[in-house]
C-alpha cells in the first residue's frame, strides 16, 4: 500500500521562511526556518520512503540562509558609523 509522504516539517519550514519581510521578526522565523529545513532533510534522507517534501526544504533553506545573512549584514552596516564614502553623507 502506497501512502501519502508526510512533509509536514518541509512545509512548516518553507512558510516560515517568507517571513523574511516582517521586520523585527525575520532574524527568529529564519533560525527557526532552518532548524526545520534541516530536520525535514535528515528525516527525508533517514527514510525517504516515509517523507517527502525534500524541494521544500531546499528552497526553505537557501531563502532562510540568504534572509540571515542579509539581515546580519545591514545590521553590521547600520551600525558602523563610517560606513558611506560618499562627500554628501554628514559623518
Amino acid at each position: 500500500m502506497k501512502g501519502k509522504k508526510d512533509s509536514f516539517y518541509a512545509k512548516v519550514s518553507f512558510y516560515l521562511s517568507l517571513g523574511f519581510w516582517v521586520p523585527l521578526f525575520n532574524l527568529a522565523l529564519s533560525m527557526i526556518s532552518i532548524f526545520y529545513a534541516m530536520k525535514a532533510l535528515k528525516l527525508i534522507k533517514k527514510k525517504p520512503n516515509k517523507y517527502g517534501g525534500f524541494t521544500y526544504a531546499i528552497i526553505a533553506l537557501v531563502l532562510s540562509v540568504s534572509s540571515l545573512l542579509m539581515s546580519v549584514f545591514g545590521i553590521i552596516v547600520y551600525f558602523k558609523k563610517k560606513s558611506c564614502v560618499c562627500p554628501v553623507c554628514p559623518i
